[in-house]
């Protein structure tokens, strides 16, 4: 199991990890604004074009979920983010985006209430993703809780209540999209989650928390609040 942990990327070893980071935020901007710009090239040639409320939308959802990208790397993960998760797992994200916005940006039906649902899961995955992260963030950087496992805020009601907050975040951002097929993100990510991600990460905590974790994995679902 040991060896599964370092496969992925839950360790203790501490790196601030700038150019990996910076990396991964570069791409993510590169993808949007290659998406951007072969979307209103077309349009300037008279290609398809889109709704500018729909592509207003969409454009802030994928800038805002960068800056909120950058924000956990640099600020809320602490440990050493190597080199092979920039290629796998951040140029995977980057071409989702990319895909995201090159068939949304160009859909022409307008704004509706479906949308609508999908704007509010968006903000709402953004804000789960967020606000746990930055309380446990804040409870981490107190000296008595050094060594300890938080499970306070928002993780009292999940495991991987973060995880959980991408799925919405990323079900709601392909909702606005209008495109159908976005809905094999949160699936596959859902998938991933359950099967690899959350199995290892698991296996970390309860290495390194012991009795702690124990505790907390009898009482907390592991990825949805309530159901899973």
């Amino acid at each position: 199991m040991t060896h599964t942990n370092k496969s992925l990327q839950f360790q203790a070893e501490k790196s601030r990890s700038i150019a990996p980071k910076a990396a991964i935020a570069s791409w993510y901007l590169m993808c949007i604004a290659a998406a951007a710009w072969l979307t209103f090239s077309e349009t300037n040639e008279g290609g398809p074009s889109g709704i500018s409320g729909r592509q207003v939308a969409l454009l802030a959802c994928v800038l805002i979920y960068v800056v909120r990208a950058a924000t956990t790397l640099f600020v809320f993960v602490k440990r050493r983010v190597p080199w092979w998760e920039v290629v796998w797992g951040g140029s995977l994200i980057g071409v989702v985006l990319f895909f995201f916005l090159r068939e949304g940006l160009r859909t022409p039906q307008a704004l509706g209430i479906v949308d609508l649902v999908g704007a509010l899961l968006y903000v709402a995955g953004s804000y789960v993703g967020t606000a746990s992260e930055y309380a446990r963030h804040l409870w981490k950087a107190l000296p008595a809780n050094q060594g300890h496992l938080y499970t306070g805020g928002l993780f009292r009601y999940s495991r991987h209540i973060n995880y959980f907050g991408d799925l919405l975040l990323f079900l709601g951002c392909g909702i606005l999209t209008g495109q159908l097929w976005t809905g094999i993100v949160p699936l596959a990510m859902g998938v991933n989650f359950a099967l690899v991600i959350i199995p290892a990460h698991d296996a970390y905590l309860a290495m390194r928390y012991g009795r702690e974790f124990d505790d907390y994995a009898k009482r907390t679902k592991k990825l949805v609040p309530f159901l899973y």
